[in-house]
Formats: C-alpha cells, structure tokens, sequence
C-alpha cells in the first residue's frame, strides 16, 4: 500500500483469489483507512477446513517437525494438499494458525477478521466452486452476513463455474470492469 500512495495512485481496490481473498480480509480488518484502499474485491475466498482436509496427520507432523527445528524456509518433500509444491512455514501457517481461516460455511465459525471489515466491496465466485461443501451462494452470503458493510456490498455468482473460473474468463473480466467504473 505504501508503494502505491507513494506512486501517486488516488484509488487503490484491493483484490484477491482464493487465499489471496482470505489475505485481503487479513488486511482490511487491521487498516480502515478508506484513503488508501477505496474498495476490495474478493474472489472465490478458501475455507481453509475444506483446503486442508486431505493433509494427513503424518504430512502434519513432518510440517511440524520443519519449523521447530528452523527448517521453516526449506521446500516440504511432497506436495502440500496434494498440489502444491510449498516451503514448510507457509505449511505450517495455513495450518495451524487462524490467519488466513477467516471465511466458513458454518454461520458460527470464527468471522472476527470479517467483522472488523469497514470498506464496501465486491465477492465473485463460480456455482461450481467445490471448496464450499457445495454451496457457493451460501458461502458467499454467510460471509457477507458478518460483514458491517453488508447491505452495501455486491456478490456475483459466476454460473457453472468453479473455483478457477475456467471456460468463465471474459464473464468474470466484465463483471470487474463493470464493478470497477461503478465505483469511479
């Protein structure tokens, strides 16, 4: 952010997909100031829970060992989740700290990151996005439920689609076009 104020930039929307999504709520519930970012967009947020259900306990305990031993920076020696190549401290905090496990299907999950929300904005995400348990347009309204910002927000469902927005790329291009001038 300090690098875009210091670069003149008079409007800053502050977007994210899947974990990205979950970073910017990270965030914006710790800066409010609506002069630096105008607005955030976030793209098919990641419940974590869902992400993380396949890493094994073994997986877990290797991603442990890592870190206290200082081998955080090192690359974990399988693909974490079952995809992604990963270095063990990023591991270790998608797992086991609530940073990033900021959105949930259940309404009573931990939405203290989300609550603390001040700016207005905009979520996107596929009806096909699997990593909601199977329904995206509840995910993504219980979000906003727990936002302040609710009633001002916009969400978009990008049908038969999922989370990657595959065969959706120019749908989804003029959605955030059209939600960009909207907010000039």
């Amino acid at each position: 952010m300090k690098f875009a104020h210091d670069s003149g930039y008079k409007t800053v929307i502050l977007a994210g997909h899947s974990l990205g999504a979950n970073k910017v709520i990270y965030y914006l519930s710790r800066h409010h100031d609506k002069n630096c970012v105008s607005h955030f967009l976030l793209l098919s947020p990641a419940n974590l829970p869902w992400l993380m259900s396949n890493v094994t306990k073994q997986e877990k305990n290797i991603i442990r060992d890592y870190v206290e031993r200082g081998d955080g920076d090192k690359m974990l020696p399988f693909y974490f989740m079952g995809w992604v190549e990963c270095i063990a401290n990023t591991a270790y905090q998608w797992l086991f700290t609530s940073t990033l496990n900021n959105v949930h299907v259940e309404a009573d999950g931990d939405f203290s990151q989300v609550e603390q929300i001040t700016h207005t904005g905009a979520m996107i995400i596929g009806t096909y996005d699997r990593f909601t348990y199977g329904d995206p347009a509840g995910f993504l309204s219980n979000i906003n439920d727990h936002m302040p910002t609710r009633d001002e927000n916009k969400l978009i469902f990008i049908q038969k689609t999922s989370h990657a927005y595959q065969q959706k790329e120019q749908e989804i291009a003029d959605d955030i076009l059209n939600l960009v001038k909207g907010w000039e």
